[in-house]
């Protein structure tokens, strides 16, 4: 498809933008209260990619619901002006999304939030003080002077967070809002506190500034409409008070909708979100899962927006616009819509990352930007062509090094290849793939069908060795949860791993499976849905108090549950597996002694893996530069092989 309305400029009151791809409000918390190198560079490196627009994370407004950006004061003023000098000379815009969040999180104080009523909030359960009308209004004069703060501080404009189930869709929400007064009732009086605040903005801030609004409609039952939202934006249109209108889908009824993984399509959220883009009439945003610029394109040409934002494309490629500008498209490095890092990570390690990008929040030291090429080229080998060694063998060869990468199968990908024959996972293959061609691309010698012992590794006589591996899986019976009693029985020929489940075809499935969860991430659920889809009716026993824990966060596992629950299974949390029998398995809480005994003509086994080292164990100590990356060190996930291959080869250039 030609690109020719994606790289069309356009106005939005007196800010020109290069194009139509932009960045809408995404957490990443590099900002503690006030912004720090690490959120600059995280920015700087999407400015120099070329993306055109970037609406920073929300900022606090008010005490009363702080979160990582505090623009509750002037102190925020000069880390504005900070950014801003890092960024002007790459030419794009920066908004500031500004919030208060009401009901969902609590103060840093402990003290209850403030409200729309004393209804608990959907995220923690938290009960709110009902706001009064003096703090209503303090709430919208907090608003218009963070507004000022941002248009002192040099940004572009700001947008209003009237989405996603917080303060304002709390005012808006005919469940939350019980008000009698002049705040509640009809969505007239509803919508009064969100438009009264944009009036205040735009006073404060002149006429010569950007003011937009984001909005979202609701999946919950009598919840927010569109219908709602639809008679919202023409009236607040109708006094010229915003700008731009930023349409989104989701609250936190259904977090998953609000970021939706690889199970959706680009432009999922369009079904909602483009009925209120169809009666704006100024420029328009619209978000979901786009990931590449033909697929902005498309929508640009139905008429749906004027604005496409790619956050998590940018996240996994910073330089997504600026390749696809100069024809290299496949170079572009795919988004796979698993939300691990970008989402996850929040909550896991409380701040943003990304399965396939490390330098994620490590821009200043991980961007291959900042690689620098090595002034004396070293023979490298990789053994193990997984998601560590192609990483590894990529950067090792962009540092200038020369690189031969083997592999003792057919195909590169590792594991990979594996999880991508689960229902709903394939696109998890799209990252090897593109990590594959690339390596071809800059020059790394491949040998598959190459298997490696030490004497194989001592003869090539390598300068430096990247042992990637990876890991077999554990079929020993033992449990996290009681580490003292492995389960017996698990040499019975019924039992198997899930690699074992998704490629072997002879395997017979049975009418009833037990599939064991003691990892917690998404494989299992893979393996209980993959029986599901044949028609098996699924016992999930896990050591966890709730299914896939370490994934929760991703919005993967309530559509996943959704599909399970289509079929016939049945959930077993804080559970143990005691024995396996021919036909039938014995289960047992973990806090207790007393035998469930399920039926299991099928029995999967997930447990952490165990690592593949011993081609290191031989040559540690042999050879002088030997180093173990990947699953190979230690049995974890994509996102950590990636990043072990990235930073081991890293080291290589200097």
């Amino acid at each position: 498809m030609t690109l020719r309305r994606v790289f069309e400029p356009l106005k939005i009151r007196n800010v020109e933008l290069a194009h139509r791809v932009v960045r809408t409000a995404h957490g990443t918390h590099f900002a503690h209260q006030y912004l720090t190198d690490d959120f600059i560079e995280f920015h700087r490196a999407r400015a120099e990619g070329g993306c055109a627009l970037t609406i920073l994370e929300t900022a606090s407004v008010h005490p009363s619901s702080p979160l990582t950006i505090l623009n509750f004061d002037d102190r925020i003023i000069p880390d504005y002006q900070r950014l801003m000098t890092a960024i002007r000379p790459y030419g794009m815009k920066i908004f500031q999304q500004l919030w208060h969040g009401g009901h969902l999180y609590p103060t840093v104080s402990g003290e209850p939030p403030w409200g729309v009523s004393n209804i608990p909030g959907a995220a923690m359960g938290i009960v709110p003080i009902p706001m009064k009308e003096r703090q209503i209004r303090e709430l919208i004069d907090a608003f218009a002077q963070a507004a000022v703060r941002c248009k002192e501080g040099g940004l572009d404009g700001v947008e209003i967070h009237a989405a996603h189930g917080y303060l304002f869709h709390q005012f808006l929400s005919p469940i939350y809002n019980n008000r009698t007064d002049a705040w509640g009732g009809d969505i007239r009086n509803r919508m009064r506190f969100l438009q009264e605040t944009l009036r205040a903005v735009r006073n404060a801030v002149g006429q010569d500034f950007v003011v937009g609004m984001r909005v979202s409609a609701s999946q919950a039952p009598n919840n927010i409409t569109e219908g709602d939202l639809i008679e919202v934006i023409k009236s607040i249109e109708s006094e010229d008070l915003i700008d731009f209108l930023d349409a989104s889908w989701g609250d936190y009824f259904r977090m998953d909708t609000m970021n939706s993984a690889m199970h959706d399509p680009a432009g999922y959220e369009l079904a909602s979100s483009g009925r209120l883009t169809a009666v704006s009439r100024v420029p328009r945003i619209v978000a979901g899962r786009f990931r590449t610029l033909e697929e902005a394109e498309q929508v640009l040409r139905d008429g749906t927006a004027d604005l496409i934002s790619m956050v998590r494309a940018h996240i996994a490629d910073p330089d997504i616009v600026r390749k696809t500008r100069d024809g290299r498209v496949s170079e572009v490095r795919p988004c796979i819509g698993c939300n691990q890092g970008c989402i996850g990570g929040l909550f896991r390690e409380g701040r943003l990352g990304c399965l396939v990008n490390p330098a994620v929040g490590y821009e200043s030291s991980l961007s291959e930007h900042r690689l620098c090429r090595t002034r004396a080229a070293k023979k490298v080998l990789v053994v193990g062509g997984g998601p560590a060694g192609l990483e590894a063998a990529r950067i090792a060869a962009l540092a200038g090094h020369r690189v031969l990468l083997v592999e003792a199968t057919n195909q590169l990908g590792g594991l990979v290849n594996v999880a991508k024959l689960a229902p709903k996972l394939s696109g998890i293959a799209d990252i090897t793939q593109w990590l594959a061609a690339e390596i071809e691309r800059v020059g790394v010698e491949i040998r598959l069908h190459s298997y490696m012992d030490a004497d194989d590794v001592r003869s090539f006589a390598s300068d430096i060795v990247l042992i990637a591996t990876g890991s077999r899986p554990r079929m020993d019976g033992m449990q996290i949860g009681d580490a003292g009693e492995a389960a017996s029985g698990v040499e019975l020929p019924h039992v198997c791993s899930s690699l074992d489940l998704l490629t072997d075809r002879s395997l017979e499935f049975g009418e009833n499976a037990l599939v064991l969860d003691d990892v917690g991430h998404f494989e299992a659920l893979a393996a209980a849905e993959y029986l599901v889809s044949k028609g098996v009716a699924v016992n999930f026993v896990t050591r966890f108090p709730n299914l896939a824990p370490y994934v929760e966060s991703t919005g993967r596992v309530v559509p996943a549950l959704e599909r399970l629950y289509a079929g016939d299974f049945t959930l077993y949390p804080r559970h143990h597996l005691v024995a396996i029998h021919p036909g039938y398995a014995d289960i047992r809480p973990i806090q207790s002694r007393k035998i469930r005994r399920i039926p299991a003509d099928r029995v999967v086994l997930v447990t952490p893996n165990e690592p593949e080292r011993r081609l290191y164990d031989e040559l540690n100590g042999d050879l002088p530069h030997v180093k173990l990356i990947g699953d190979a060190l230690a049995p974890r996930d994509v996102q950590r092989a990636i990043a072990d291959g990235r930073r081991a080869a890293w080291s290589l250039a200097t």
